[in-house]
């Protein structure tokens, strides 16, 4: 296996006058893995549901079949169905083959981090994260959609698009198989240190009081829940934690601290 990568790290204060100073920390990170070889004979080995070991492809990454073309009938039944041949063209769906769908692992993460420090006491921060380049498979839709039959296409198929109407008659992956990009929130605090005569009524040298809240907000074309929930059961937990079904979505929090330094 050929895997590599980058990380850059970058710290600056960009504004430091009189009792204002402003920091910017940016980080970011790239992967690249390829398989090179397996045991002689094999290009291809099972990684768990939907996924493989291929050569030429990242570790663990999603094949299935792909609907590109599709067509309803008069009453809204898939007609004229379509699968990727893997060679840029198209064939029946009942002989097509696995295609590359994505990866399971980010490509690229990093986060960005700016505060601003007012007379030394009052500190205003935050944090933004991110991650991109890869595929989470959406369990929820999956079993709303082709096992309980609950989607709103399962009734009113007219409303819908026809490949995705297609996929779901055939049992085909490829629509709950979805980019799992994100930007978050992740956390915007204020802290602030309290004068010294305050801290020495109390016996101690210093003391600050913050507030911070987490997973405040997140930016994602993600349909699930959560980009970042995990199913962790079984064998599809096994799935390089790329399966999120029936999972809680990171919380909100709010965390009140008091730091006494004696």
């Amino acid at each position: 296996m050929l895997n590599q990568g980058l990380e850059l790290l970058v710290r600056g204060r960009p504004y430091d006058r009189g009792p204002v100073s402003v920091d910017l920390t940016f980080n970011v990170a790239t992967n690249s893995n390829e398989i090179v070889s397996l045991l002689p004979g094999q290009t291809s080995v099972s990684a768990g549901t939907f996924l493989q070991h291929r050569v030429g492809y990242a570790v663990g990454s999603w094949f299935a079949r792909r609907v590109v073309s599709a067509d309803f009938d008069a009453v809204g039944n898939p007609i004229n169905v379509l699968c990727d041949n893997g060679a840029g063209g198209t064939v029946a769906c009942g002989s097509a083959p696995n295609v590359f769908l994505g990866r399971t692992t980010p490509k690229v993460e990093g986060a960005f981090s700016p505060a601003v420090t007012i007379s030394k006491r009052l500190r205003v921060a935050g944090l933004l994260d991110f991650k991109t380049g890869y595929r989470k498979l959406d369990g929820n839709t999956r079993v709303r959609c082709t096992l309980f039959i609950r989607c709103l296409e399962n009734f009113r198929p007219l409303t819908s698009e026809p490949i995705r109407v297609a996929e779901e008659t055939l049992g085909i992956p490829d629509f709950y198989i979805s980019n799992a990009s994100f930007l978050k929130l992740r956390e915007l605090s204020v802290a602030y240190t309290l004068p010294d005569l305050w801290s020495k009524a109390i016996g101690a040298s210093r003391t600050m009081v913050s507030l911070a809240g987490r997973n405040l907000h997140t930016w994602t074309r993600y349909p699930g829940l959560e980009p970042e929930a995990m199913f962790l059961g079984g064998t599809r937990g096994g799935n390089f934690s790329a399966w999120e079904q029936a999972d809680v979505p990171q919380l909100m929090q709010w965390v009140v601290t008091v730091n006494l330094s004696y």
